[in-house]
């Protein structure tokens, strides 16, 4: 069975949703940060920056980076839908975007949340969080054009890049204007927060 280690407000949230639609048995472990659950000897072994989400294999290993966890996914059930076929022309698109996502969306996302963590000048944050901002709504316009007149990332057919990038994009710390700047993506994660398997995450995580 695989565990998925997790707490609202992370990216638990796609990895469960990619977890409900791959159809694999597994469960949730509630992560509690007032319980100090992040600072257990078991959870800094399978995490050593000590977040979330984990994802526990069956085999009793243990994997961090929500993308990698979405990724694994997609490959673990071919049929499941998450990504186009190893060979299909349109997946070296659904890498690119997944990548996209986690490698800018939110390393940005945290610079906004968390300036300080980014800058060692105690009065540098405030920059910090000003340009976190510019640069979300440059690579949230980059999503919109990509999107264009289709429902999603690829025209007609989802994956879980869509999945991804619609968790990315109700972290902005103005949807709203957001969506109003960016009708594709909100369109496409409009669309994306009718399928059974993030309505199911959602139930957990409340992240749309």
């Amino acid at each position: 069975m695989h565990q998925l280690y997790t707490r609202p407000d992370t990216g638990g949230f796609a990895v469960h949703a990619a977890l409900e639609q791959s159809g694999v048995e597994y469960n949730i472990v509630a992560i509690d940060k007032s319980q100090g659950h992040h600072e257990s000897a078991e959870f800094m072994h399978m995490s050593p920056l000590g977040q979330v989400p984990i994802l526990k294999l069956p085999d009793g290993t243990a994997m961090t980076e929500s993308a990698a966890m979405m990724l694994y996914l997609a490959d673990l059930n071919p049929d499941a839908g998450l990504s186009p076929a190893p060979g299909s022309p349109l997946r070296p698109h659904y890498l690119r975007w997944m990548v996209f996502c986690a490698a800018n969306l939110y390393m940005t996302d945290l610079r906004y949340y968390y300036p300080d963590r980014h800058t060692s000048d105690p009065a540098g944050g405030d920059a910090v969080k000003a340009q976190a901002l510019v640069d979300l709504e440059r690579q949230y316009r980059m999503l919109d054009q990509a999107i264009g007149d289709g429902s999603y990332l690829q025209g007609e057919t989802w994956t879980a890049a869509d999945i991804y990038a619609t968790m990315m994009a109700h972290w902005h710390p103005d949807v709203p204007v957001m969506f109003a700047a960016c009708p594709n993506l909100a369109r496409m994660c409009l669309n994306i927060g009718k399928l059974d398997c993030v309505r199911k995450a959602n139930e957990y995580h409340q992240n749309l």
